[in-house]
């Protein structure tokens, strides 16, 4: 098989630095200065997600059930509505969205599903939560400004505020990136504060993300009961919930939130 190399098809200067989006063979992705992958799909192929960060922040799914309604803060290439709208076309979403660039990139380049179900927003997300009258069963914050989670995304307001937006079996799933294990129990403990203790965490190996899941009441399914659901789960979603879930049971400790 030869080789291609990978080919190069959106190259701009922007407030936010530099952003590139490239391709090779049927595989996608798009990159900031930073040199990092922010958002890859494979073309043609929806039901798959190829970063597992889009993948763990799903993981969630295997406490409660399949969601109605999804709010996506951050949306990167937009893997993760385009995976919805192809697995689940009954889901309506809408994805906030605060550079217009990268909503345009997500349109052109990535396949973000134009429909009535779902809705790409150019807004920062602050204000979107002021005046959205949606209710979500599932919100997912993926934010991060030189590859750290921004500090107004862990105060009380906002959390807070993203807690008023679920619905009574609704959760919240969000990316935490930060320097130190101090800053890690601090960002935490104002989240399992705002979520009456009812979370779970979800570290990635090989990368510095943690994933946390907080619960607006107490999930449908208990983790004592996942391992007859996982099998069908993972059929549904395609989702490797099987391995999330041996995680999990490292990274909580008992009586340190939903475990």
């Amino acid at each position: 098989m030869t080789l291609v190399e990978p080919r190069l098809l959106f190259d701009q200067q922007t407030d936010e630095g530099d952003i590139r989006v490239w391709h090779q063979y049927d595989r996608r992705w798009l990159e900031f200065n930073d040199g990092l992958i922010q958002s890859e799909i494979i073309l043609n192929r929806p039901e798959i997600l190829p970063s597992v960060l889009n993948r763990a922040m799903l993981a969630g799914m295997m406490f409660v059930q399949q969601p109605k309604r999804v709010l996506l803060a951050g949306v990167g290439g937009g893997a993760t509505a385009r995976y919805f709208a192809g697995c689940f076309p009954e889901v309506k979403g809408e994805a906030v969205e605060i550079s217009e660039t990268v909503s345009q990139i997500a349109h052109d380049f990535f396949e973000f599903p134009i429909s009535k179900k779902w809705q790409l927003v150019t807004e920062n997300i602050v204000d979107y939560v002021q005046y959205s009258k949606h209710k979500y069963d599932l919100i997912v914050v993926d934010i991060a400004v030189e590859q750290k989670t921004p500090p107004w995304i862990v105060e009380h307001d906002f959390l807070q505020q993203c807690r008023a937006m679920l619905t009574d079996n609704g959760q919240l799933s969000l990316n935490l990136l930060v320097d130190n294990e101090a800053d890690f129990k601090r960002c935490l403990a104002v989240i399992r504060n705002v979520f009456d203790r009812q979370t779970v965490c979800l570290s990635l190996a090989e990368h510095r993300n943690t994933v946390v899941f907080a619960f607006n009441n107490k999930p449908q399914i208990l983790p004592i009961e996942l391992n007859k659901h996982i099998p069908l789960l993972e059929s549904l979603w395609g989702l490797e919930f099987g391995e999330f879930y041996q995680q999990m049971l490292k990274d909580n400790p008992a009586n340190s939130g939903v475990f």
